[in-house]
């Protein structure tokens, strides 16, 4: 292909691709249209992006590029530029932006700073809504909320409640998305269906869709159904209800819980949508409301002696056992050791995923680990969890997070051996577990 010094036009976007850009790219002198978003490249983005004079339009996000963006980009004549959803880092000139540029990058979201500074570039919508197969931005979706949309063409599927465009697809055929949806939320979906052979649209329709009896459900009278919260209806125009579709989506997709006020998932839903004084302070598109949630989820789930009105008032930071970054806003480490805990760690807890360090030990913890508790956050350094009565097949693939410094899992009930040809991380120092490992000769 990159010998097709006359091509105008490259349009590989949602097609699973792999491998990287190759500096032969810069062949395609006559290129206008770049568009490989929504797949998995990987490698540094090429230098000769340069030498595409022509090149008007470039879309390279939701991919896995990482590096420091060329500064040979900025000297292009790029009017449309898409870089968000990688791992790439720069800066963005002030001069390059221009009049009538599109220019969008990450913005400040899920716990993460941007890695791309642009003073004049396009933020990119809150879209915790959006979705690449089965992920919503970094975590894994809920099974419960994976809904399959079958289409045919083109669809565009929008959040009502939001407001905001969650996902566009388009297909040569008959196709299938995986939406990741909330129990409590209703969306647009408008569907066009498309001659591929003469590239025009033959049909246009719209409908919405709203989340019940676990499928979707097409509503028309264009309403979205109250929810019912702690005996306080949540109804669409709420300013409550984005944050609740939210926290259905990522963390407490089962709705019975909100029959059964013993619940930890009751009590928690109930104390941040209708009890928590300190809501306004917390968004959905930065992480932090649904990690006030998932610490009192945490909190219930443990058996924590609290009392939620004692801390309503007070920043997530402030809470016990727990020590935040330095922006005092995300989470980086909980310890609560020695509080008589005595329920079993829930899966929701790797979502906090700025957690660096967590002690949970001498209590009377019971369960399993499972593994959707670390899978989300391998940046933890530190994992204290000795004394408890957690059992199951131990956690080995901890071992092999390469931050780890501390692991202590000792005087539990796990059962299994270390095998020989684990990879320890460089950094781990202190390795307490009840298991003998298989040493190499």
């Amino acid at each position: 292909m990159w010998t097709l010094s006359s091509l105008l036009r490259i349009d590989f976007d949602l097609n699973e691709l792999t491998g990287s850009i190759q500096s032969e790219i810069g062949n395609l002198r006559l290129l206008e249209f770049f568009d490989v978003d929504a797949n998995k490249l990987t490698g540094t983005l090429p230098n000769e992006f340069t030498n595409l004079t022509n090149l008007k339009f470039m879309d390279i996000s939701g991919n896995r590029f990482k590096g420091q963006i060329p500064e040979t980009l900025w000297k292009s004549n790029i009017e449309q530029l898409f870089l968000f959803l990688n791992n790439v880092t720069g800066t963005v000139p002030d001069d390059f932006c221009g009049e009538g540029k599109r220019i969008r990058i990450d913005d400040d979201i899920w716990f993460n700073k941007a890695k791309v500074n642009c003073t004049c570039c396009m933020k990119r919508k809150c879209s915790m809504w959006d979705l690449n197969q089965e992920e919503v931005e970094h975590v894994q979706c809920p099974i419960a909320n994976i809904n399959p949309f079958a289409f045919e063409g083109q669809y565009e599927a929008k959040d009502k409640v939001a407001g905001e465009e969650m996902k566009r697809a388009i297909a040569d055929g008959a196709s299938e998305a995986n939406m990741c949806l909330s129990p409590t939320g209703c969306y647009d979906f408008k569907i066009q269906t498309i001659d591929f052979s003469f590239r025009r649209i033959s049909t246009n329709v719209s409908i919405g869709y709203k989340i019940g009896a676990e499928q979707l459900q097409v509503y028309t009278d264009g309403i979205c159904d109250p929810v019912d919260v702690c005996g306080e209806s949540i109804g669409e125009e709420h300013a409550k209800r984005a944050g609740l579709n939210h926290l259905t989506q990522l963390a407490a997709p089962d709705l019975s819980q909100l029959s059964d006020a013993t619940s930890a998932g009751y009590k928690a839903l109930c104390d941040v949508i209708t009890k928590d004084d300190m809501y306004e302070e917390y968004q959905v598109c930065d992480g932090t409301l649904l990690q006030r949630y998932v610490l009192l989820f945490f909190y219930y789930s443990m058996q924590l002696d609290f009392n939620f009105l004692d801390l309503a008032t007070n920043h997530t930071c402030e809470w016990p056992g727990v020590s935040c970054d330095s922006t005092e806003k995300f989470i980086k480490r909980i310890d609560l050791s020695s509080k008589d805990l005595r329920g079993s760690i829930v899966t929701e807890i790797g979502l906090l995923k700025s957690l660096q360090e967590i002690d949970l030990s001498n209590n009377t913890i019971v369960g399993t680990i499972d593994p959707m508790v670390y899978m989300n956050i391998q940046d933890l350094k530190v994992v204290r969890v000795g004394k408890n009565k957690l059992g199951g097949t131990f956690p080995r693939e901890m071992l092999e997070f390469q931050n780890l410094t501390e692991f202590n899992i000792s005087g539990n009930l796990f059962v299994g051996t270390l095998p020989e040809n684990l990879s320890y991380p460089q950094e781990l120092s202190k390795l307490n577990t009840p298991l003998i490992r298989v040493c190499e000769q």
